[in-house]
């Protein structure tokens, strides 16, 4: 294959991939609850959570390859933080894989994944090409030819490509999307095109926040097929992720309340519900609460008015007494008045009679 006769448009999905970093990321705020714009910063570690579902992704898909593999999740190289992303081991590596992205597979297999709108160039191949040069220095008793390296992205990393090719490297498309990077003495290395795989990798398909509505359903289809406890555990690990990082698409709405997705949610949307009727149960008791201290207020009020009409006639009452009080004592004044009056022309008469 020679890079340079690709055509414009694998340089295009490169650049667009490149241009989709700020876009991926930004999208990827409310995979860790982040809605209030955080910063780069916060926004690159939350693009972390694509690597434990793209673990989840490669050993759904290799579960079913007809071969066996142990597998582990970002393996510590030694106490320095040199993970390698995903690392597949053959139980017999004289044993062929069933599918086209085990068929390089030796006994040990590093898997580097970018996220969508990270890059992939020469740097990241030499970075992991150290990680495998790590695995074998770090007591690891195993042959460094026995290895394999590959890199998943969702677009075509052209420009590595073209690295490649200058170094001497031959590449082969050996299935859709599936490109073996080979030459002598060199470990051998392949780079998996996430945006063109089949759809026999539907699952590895799903991790980019451009999904189709076609491909979400697919993965509805290809859930409901899987049967084994461990299976749906990280199918809903997957698709919990590709649903919230496609939230905006209208048709996820849609697609998440049928078939699959509603029976491999059923838990979280059987939790809504019941918070739901909780919730309504306690607006109900609410609701009767306030009706039942309206009547209280209502009859206290009652009470109030029928105490106060009660005080108001007292006291009209009083007025009344006092006021007739009031009446009798001007009454007994005047005739008090009167009879000093009486007294004083009675001493006056008496005082010319005892004149004479």
């Amino acid at each position: 294959m020679t890079v340079d006769n690709e055509s414009r448009a694998d340089e295009a999905v490169d650049t667009e991939s490149r241009i989709e970093t700020d876009v991926g990321e930004v999208m990827m705020n409310d995979v860790v609850g982040a809605e209030n714009g955080a910063g780069v910063r916060d926004v690159k570690r939350k693009n972390n959570q694509y690597h434990p579902v793209f673990c989840d992704v490669m050993t759904q898909i290799l579960e079913h390859d007809s071969i066996e593999y142990t597998y582990e999740r970002e393996y510590n190289l030694n106490s320095m933080p040199n993970r390698i992303d995903f690392l597949v081991i053959k139980k017999n590596s004289n044993e062929e894989s069933s599918y086209g992205i085990g068929k390089l597979f030796r006994g040990y297999n590093i898997f580097e994944y970018k996220s969508p709108g990270k890059s992939l160039g020469d740097k990241e191949y030499h970075i992991a090409l150290a990680y495998a040069h790590l695995y074998t220095g770090y007591g690891k008793d195993i042959d460094y030819e026995d290895m394999t390296i590959s890199f998943v992205r969702d677009g075509k990393p052209v420009k590595l490509m073209k690295y490649f090719m200058s170094k001497g490297f031959d590449i082969r498309e050996i299935e859709t999307g599936i490109y073996h990077v080979i030459k002598d003495g060199h470990i051998d290395i392949q780079i998996v095109v996430t945006s063109q795989i089949r759809d026999e990798y539907i699952w590895l398909k799903a991790l980019t926040h451009r999904l189709t509505r076609e491909d979400a359903e697919k993965l509805s289809v290809e859930a409901a097929k899987e049967n084994n406890p461990q299976g749906r555990v990280r199918i809903k690990s997957i698709m919990d992720l590709v649903s919230r990082i496609n939230r905006d698409a209208e048709w996820m709405k849609e697609v998440k309340n049928m078939g699959a997705f509603r029976d491999l949610f059923k838990d979280e949307f059987e939790e809504k519900d019941r918070m739901i009727a909780e919730l309504s149960e306690q607006v109900k008791n609410r609701d009767e609460e306030l009706r039942s201290r309206d009547e209280e207020l209502k009859n206290r009020n009652k009470e109030i008015e029928d105490i106060n009409n009660e005080k108001d006639n007292e006291i009209a009452e009083l007025s009344e007494q006092v006021k007739n009080r009031d009446e009798e004592l001007r009454s007994r004044d005047e005739e008090l008045r009167n009879r000093d009056k009486l007294i004083e022309d009675l001493k006056k008469q008496l005082s010319k009679i005892a004149v004479l």
